[in-house]
């Protein structure tokens, strides 16, 4: 994950010429069901030619939705946001006319549990985001989760032990129940776009999204280690777990407004604890495969913009239960997903 930020740093500042606006399209995130990234752009009314000649206004109110069905793990949510931004600079360059400092309520929503927060959001540059994210967390016991553990050698989180020990029978009661927890997330974003076309759009992109996120989670007493399936971790009771996505990206700037990216993602995440002796999980998680996302149109402004359909294939190259421990390592981690963001104000 250390080696992946500082090439893409490298390409983004040797290539700041370039630099294509923020965007607002959204792609899955690291490790989870689903999560807010952004790639595309986000505007204004009217059908320009280049949405990238469009400059934000001063004052945005935005929403955004995310919804999600994932595979190897298992998983269903939606991520929505709502927010303001407020324009940093009365520029009309590339690199500074979509900075922005803003706030958003983002509540993210899945069968197994509700997990409602405030981001804070600034972009100071074209090529990087920031965002520092609190909310709280219930789940609701159901699904086999949550399931915790007394210590990271004790925790068998594969989906085969998941699924038996969260049964109910008659000889056992289930191992899953219902709790809540305080999360505290910081994400940053370095992106890239260049070799342009004639209108000036890009053709190649690239971005770098690393995401810590720091729980306390009220667990069953004893127990230090809790399995989280969205980011599928074992995570720690009170602690930080981190993921990074890589993606790399041929654009295709179809008729209109319409684009089809389609490329690579690598992704990595890990969990810390204060104590742990297995070399699995200090190893981490690590996938790649291929990628695609269809953005129907861009039309900066409007209040319904960047329809986007995503499709993301990864295989496991790292992983304690998913390269033939419990699930054959041929069998890939698969989401598709739908994308839609928007501007309120017009």
């Amino acid at each position: 994950m250390h080696r992946s930020n500082p090439l893409v740093a490298l390409l983004l500042v040797a290539s700041a010429a370039h630099a294509q606006e923020a965007s607002s399209a959204q792609l899955p995130p690291e490790g989870g069901s689903g999560g807010a990234t952004s790639y595309g752009t986000g505007g204004s009314s009217g059908t320009p030619a280049n949405p990238g000649a469009w400059v934000p206004p001063r004052h945005r109110l935005t929403w955004s939705s995310l919804s999600v069905i994932r595979y190897n793990p298992l998983g269903l949510q939606e991520i929505f946001d709502l927010g303001y931004e407020y324009k940093l600079f009365d520029s009309q360059s590339l690199l500074l006319k979509d900075s922005f400092v803003g706030i958003s309520a983002s509540p993210i929503m899945t069968p197994a549990f509700a997990n409602p927060g405030v981001t804070l959001k600034l972009q100071p540059v074209a090529l990087l985001r920031l965002e520092a994210r609190a909310s709280v967390i219930q789940y609701f016991g159901n699904f086999n989760l949550i399931q915790s553990f007394a210590s990271p050698e004790t925790a068998t989180f594969s989906d085969t032990q998941i699924k038996e020990q969260g049964a109910r029978t008659e000889s056992k009661s289930t191992d899953a129940y219902a709790t809540t927890g305080r999360n505290f997330g910081l994400t940053g974003e370095l992106r890239w776009a260049g070799v342009r076309d004639e209108a000036g759009r890009p053709r190649v992109e690239a971005r770098s999204r690393f995401n810590g996120t720091y729980h306390r989670m009220n667990l069953e007493s004893g127990d230090t280690v809790w399995y989280d399936q969205y980011f599928d971790l074992l995570a720690p009771k009170e602690g930080w777990t981190v993921s990074n996505d890589l993606d790399v990206f041929a654009r295709f700037n179809l008729e209109g407004s319409a684009v089809l990216r389609a490329g690579v993602r690598y992704n990595y995440a890990r969990a810390f604890y204060d104590e742990n002796t297995r070399a699995d999980l200090d190893k981490g998680t690590q996938r790649v495969g291929p990628m695609v996302a269809y953005t129907l149109y861009d039309e900066p402004g409007k209040r319904v913009n960047t329809p986007t359909f995503i499709a993301v294939l990864n295989w496991h190259l790292s992983h304690p239960y998913r390269t033939g421990q419990d699930v054959a390592k041929a069998i890939p981690y698969f989401v598709i997903a739908y994308a839609v963001t928007g501007d309120l104000l017009q």
